[in-house]
């Protein structure tokens, strides 16, 4: 697939919210009651996961759209190969270090918590087996679980009209039930919020903008020339924690999407643009390169926050660490593993 200008910017950003917010560098704003509420949805380390979310719904239909276009079909084969070959570099690295703290004594994860996280399903996690090092893995267990659900929804729904129709359905099942999900007894032992509906529904929206700047193009196109609406229409989505009803705020994971969605089309059309080109910043494009190592390895040394007296998760040690282990992994590990992909297009 040819580089689009812009993206790794954009991935720089998600994974500074979220190192950020795991070093607790918002605390001291986020004052409990209005602001943390309001402000939080923001700036969070959650929205930081929601905008990978988005571009990786919209980036993943993008490739897939585009193979079914020109060959008819999508190689479900190499579409797994290339994944994994995507994603198991940092994760090998990753549970070495985890199986190393626990021979170390560091650690005293349960067999059953290092299971969910090594096949994907750490979202599905009791709550009272979530470890901080491997909280993260909730998030790697929707996009795993999208791996597998989209690319057969594709084949399967051939359709314009009903593919379109199917993600709306989709994205409304998933806000109706983060409205819904205090009021649910099982979220008192789960994480109800990060089962695959409704935490996929990020993905499903950059999906849908995706299917549309496919088979919609023009229609894409024409309302990406209102700069202002656009741009209008983006603040008001972002900013919905701000002015919403308080029982309204959990649907920012669909609002907020949006905003996000619509960034991303209109970089996808403003290739030429001299903001695009700013984005290409090589180190703020690098992070963006290294950024799914830094995700990874991040949940080993920053946890979800402050509290540990273990050396290796002490500021700055701990973000030195993180950075190090990301470089070092994607130039020596990473880039060679990668360089397999091309055999699987």
């Amino acid at each position: 697939m040819p580089h689009i200008k812009g993206l790794n910017a954009i991935r720089a950003f998600s994974i500074m919210l979220v190192v950020l917010n795991h070093m607790d560098a918002f605390q001291s704003i986020l004052i409990p009651g209005v602001i943390d509420l309001r402000l939080a949805p923001m700036i969070s380390g959650n929205f930081g996961v929601q905008v990978f979310f988005v571009l990786s719904g919209f980036l993943i239909s993008h490739i897939l759209l585009d193979e079914r276009t020109r060959t008819g079909k999508i190689n479900l084969k190499y579409f797994f190969i290339r994944r994994f070959l995507r994603l198991a570099p940092p994760l090998l690295i990753f549970f070495l270090l985890i199986g190393i703290a626990l021979s170390q004594g560091y650690l005293s994860h349960t067999t059953d918590s290092l299971l969910y996280a090594a096949f994907y399903l750490y979202n599905f996690t009791p709550r009272e087996l979530y470890a901080s090092e491997m909280g993260h893995f909730w998030s790697l267990g929707v996009e795993e679980q999208f791996y597998l659900f989209w690319p057969l929804t594709l084949t399967t729904i051939k359709k314009v009209n009903s593919l379109i129709f199917f993600l709306c359905v989709l994205i409304f099942l998933c806000s109706v039930l983060v409205l819904i999900i205090h009021w649910i007894p099982l979220n008192k032992a789960y994480h109800i919020s990060r089962w695959f509906i409704p935490a996929c529904c990020p993905i499903l929206i950059g999906c849908l903008g995706a299917v549309l700047n496919h088979y919609r193009e023009h229609s894409v196109q024409q309302l990406l020339r209102h700069h202002w609406l656009v741009a209008l229409l983006m603040l008001i989505t972002y900013s919905f924690s701000l002015y919403a009803p308080v029982f309204m705020i959990p649907l920012g994971i669909s609002i907020q999407s949006v905003a996000v969605i619509l960034f991303i089309l209109k970089l996808y059309h403003s290739q030429d643009r001299r903001w695009v080109r700013a984005l290409e910043f090589a180190p703020l494009s690098y992070m963006g390169i290294i950024s799914y190592g830094i995700y990874v390895y991040q949940g080993f040394f920053l946890r979800t926050g402050s509290g540990s007296e273990l050396w290796f998760q002490q500021f700055p040690t701990n973000i030195l660490l993180t950075l190090t282990l990301a470089v070092l992994s994607y130039e020596l590990f990473e880039k060679q593993v990668l360089k397999l992909k091309r055999k699987f297009k």
